[in-house]
């Protein structure tokens, strides 16, 4: 008997939504996995058809057997591309000025199959930034990739960057809202979206295996405290390493100014994360483009000296009540399941490290009245530094608390309910 696919609500949902502005149809015959013809060949994929998909698992993914008529691929991506390195510098160092030719000459030869550029049109139609994400991604990816001995193929890496958030179409656009506060469960399903984009794109004609492992990687990093695997150095393949930390370097393009600056504070805050080649690749790019230009204005990131104060406090404070209960935590590890003694090592170690690069600041003073002094003395261009470190430090504190959050979830009632309480007494 062959297996039936159920139509996930809501990436059919975004289908729909994509066929009010495109034409979205058929590619071939739908059929209900009973062998009931629910759509011929052709036919518009919208509002109409939406509940008889629902009503019945189909023979075939969807995915397979839709197309958007005129999807991304025919949007001239290497205008994007253009334009993206463009208005980053950042971005056009990362790739210099050769390779950035070469990159954009490939995206507008890059072929595209009917059912990836109609996934890849369902992505990009959530919202105007979406393509300039996975193309930037795109960019990066295959940029670093081509700089570094041994590195993946370009034309996987721009295919894998490209595709590399295609499994948020699958979940929930609520829980997609930047800066939305996310409980456990629904965090957990923000996590899946690499699990889901990998499990889509590995049988998907243009896409295979090889994508769809980058894909499933591009959120771990190399000490294991990333997801949704955790995976540990060489047990992180290189497609994924790459992709990485071009979600790293994009994100910080993608938000706020002194992108130079904040990513040569990122790349050396917190070791181990990431490829030490890329890394030394990111370092240099950084360098080169912030050097000899002054602080500016930023009000995220040039705070005054009081807002600084505030962050050097509060990232003191979470640190001294991880040092207060520290024994405690590693006393728990000794008797611990082999899933909790991972996640308390992890943690542990993963705070060892944010205190480190906090000490090596020399702000780790819990002293307002002198802190304040320190500060005031600081001239613009290391204020700003200091605001970068302390930005970056609040976000890795954030990000244990997330990870071992979602981790927990993994484990079985007594040991979730471990970690539960310790996260309560830490506050994390």
């Amino acid at each position: 008997m062959n297996e039936t696919v159920e139509v996930n609500h809501h990436y059919l949902d975004r289908v729909v939504a994509l066929s009010e502005d495109s034409g979205v149809e058929a590619s071939e015959d739908i059929m209900a996995g009973n062998g009931m013809k629910l759509l011929a060949k052709g036919a518009r994929i919208d509002a109409r058809a939406k509940q008889r998909l629902l009503e019945y698992k189909l023979s075939k993914p969807l995915e397979s057997m839709m197309r958007v008529v005129e999807g991304v691929g025919s949007r001239k991506i290497d205008r994007v591309a253009e334009a993206l390195l463009e208005r980053h510098p950042l971005l056009s160092r990362l790739c210099g000025a050769a390779t950035g030719k070469l990159l954009s000459t490939s995206l507008r030869d890059l072929i595209l199959t009917s059912q990836v550029d109609s996934l890849l049109s369902v992505y990009a139609a959530q919202s105007p930034a979406k393509l300039e994400h996975a193309v930037g991604i795109a960019l990066i990816g295959a940029a670093m990739a081509n700089q570094i001995s041994g590195g993946p193929p370009m034309d996987l890496m721009l295919l894998a960057g490209l595709l590399h958030d295609v499994g948020e179409v699958y979940i929930d656009p609520a829980i997609l809202t930047p800066g939305a506060k996310l409980t456990p469960q629904q965090w957990k399903h923000v996590a899946a979206h690499p699990i889901v984009g990998a499990r889509v794109l590995k049988d998907m004609p243009g896409a295979g295996i090889k994508v769809a492992s980058a894909v499933l990687h591009h959120h771990e990093r190399l000490d294991g405290f990333g997801y949704p695997g955790g995976l540990r150095s060489d047990a992180l393949p290189l497609p994924g390493q790459v992709l990485a930390m071009a979600e790293m370097l994009m994100g910080l393009m993608e938000g706020g100014n002194h992108h130079a600056e904040r990513a040569a504070v990122a790349v050396k805050l917190i070791p181990g994360e990431f490829n030490r080649a890329l890394l030394d690749k990111v370092a240099t790019a950084a360098h080169a483009e912030s050097k000899g230009r002054p602080a500016h204005d930023d009000p995220v990131l040039a705070a005054s000296v009081q807002e600084l104060a505030e962050r050097v406090t509060a990232v003191y404070g979470a640190l001294q009540r991880f040092r207060q209960h520290r024994e405690l935590i590693v006393s728990k590890i000794p008797a611990a399941s082999a899933p909790l003694k991972s996640l308390l090592e992890h943690a542990v170690e993963r705070c060892q490290r944010i205190s480190l690069a906090f000490s090596s600041t020399g702000l780790d003073s819990h002293q307002p009245d002198a802190l304040g002094a320190q500060l005031a003395e600081l001239d613009a261009n290391v204020r700003l530094e200091v605001s970068i470190v302390l930005r970056e430090l609040q976000w890795r504190l954030r990000e244990v608390k997330r990870e071992v959050t979602l981790r927990s979830a993994q484990l079985s009632p007594a040991d979730a309910a471990v970690v539960q309480q310790l996260v309560e007494k830490t506050g994390a």
